[in-house]
């Protein structure tokens, strides 16, 4: 099964504090995995963030890689994991939430983590979990670092693969050229159906290298369906586009905001990202006593590639880290 059935899909409004408040709302998703052994003596939440341009059902495979090898580990056979997933307001089935008034010209990264904090509190994952676990990909993730600098402790543990994070701010004119940033605007987001879809997407460049499940995943639950029988991506180009604008400051702000952590982070770099040099590793864990981070093969798309089971080690060694870690919990 390539997707994961949630035993509760909800819609939340957009954190209070941001543009769009009044109107727009947020895709959520609950995961609950009851301990082997029961009664359960602890309750662990994890919450994952997806990457710019895709949703949370692609990150499903890389979630059920993660619970099935938690659930070989004696230390946890008495702890419930409910996992969280949710789509970024002008993403997935979030911005099918909000068509009609999908654009914020303003939205930015920090908006994002903002949200991120708006699910935490609706969903009370402080409240009703003895730890809370983040998990997010490329902007998700840096998203993540800028809601914990803003909010300390909001996290009891992050892994973050490959975060968009750098310490420079470059120049705007240089920045629109940037590859992905041109691609996106020039993005197919049009089919006659799904299954052609996926033939135009099967074995191209990018495309061939991401995990037969996540891809699936991708053609399923990232269209939808239009009023003329063709189907068209959930996340607006354009959307796709102003995130990466925004990510000019979003991207030093997360960098920034490392230096403030006071929980354990682990940042995993792939050897041949194009987003985040990995030779700036050893910079990135200068920043803070609380960084662990590591290199595995594959490039900026690694929580969705074929081998992402290289993920799921980094993700439990920072899990059993959360668990051992005994900084006081934060209230929000």
């Amino acid at each position: 099964m390539t997707r994961l059935v949630p035993v509760l899909t909800t819609a939340i409004p957009v954190h209070p504090s941001t543009v769009g408040s009044d109107i727009q709302r947020l895709a959520v998703e609950k995961h609950e995995f009851p301990a082997p052994t029961q009664p359960a003596t602890a309750k662990v939440a994890f919450l994952w963030s997806h990457a710019n341009g895709f949703h949370k059902e692609m990150l499903h495979p890389l979630m059920r890689r993660t619970l099935d090898q938690l659930r070989t580990l004696p230390r946890y056979n008495q702890t419930d994991f409910h996992f969280y997933a949710w789509d970024s307001r002008n993403h997935g089935d979030s911005a099918r939430l909000n068509d009609g008034h999908v654009h914020i010209p303003t939205f930015g990264w920090i908006d994002n983590a903002m949200d991120t904090i708006q699910v935490i509190e609706e969903m009370e994952l402080k409240e009703n979990y003895d730890k809370l676990i983040g998990v997010g990909h490329s902007f998700g993730g840096s998203a993540m670092i800028i809601a914990e600098f803003l909010f300390p402790k909001t996290f009891d543990g992050l892994c973050i693969p490959e975060p968009v994070i750098a310490k420079v701010i470059a120049p705007h004119e240089l920045r629109k050229q940037a590859p992905p940033i041109v691609g996106a605007l020039k993005r197919r987001d049009t089919w006659k159906s799904r299954d052609a879809c996926f033939k135009s997407l099967d074995g191209r460049p990018f495309w061939r290298d991401l995990h037969p499940e996540v891809l699936e995943n991708y053609v399923n639950y990232g269209l939808y369906e239009t009023s003329d029988g063709s189907v068209k991506l959930k996340c607006p180009k354009t959307e796709e586009h102003l995130v990466y604008m925004a990510g000019q400051f979003g991207s030093p702000v997360a960098y920034g905001s490392l230096r403030s952590l006071t929980i354990p982070v682990h940042i995993v770099h792939a050897n041949k990202s194009t987003f985040t040099d990995p030779d700036t590793g050893a910079d990135i864990l200068a920043q803070s006593p609380m960084l662990t981070n590591a290199f595995v093969e594959g490039s900026h798309m690694v929580p969705g590639e074929r081998n992402l089971d290289v993920l799921v080690p980094e993700i439990i060694g920072l899990t059993n880290r959360t668990m051992d870690f005994s900084g006081s919990r934060a209230k929000l």
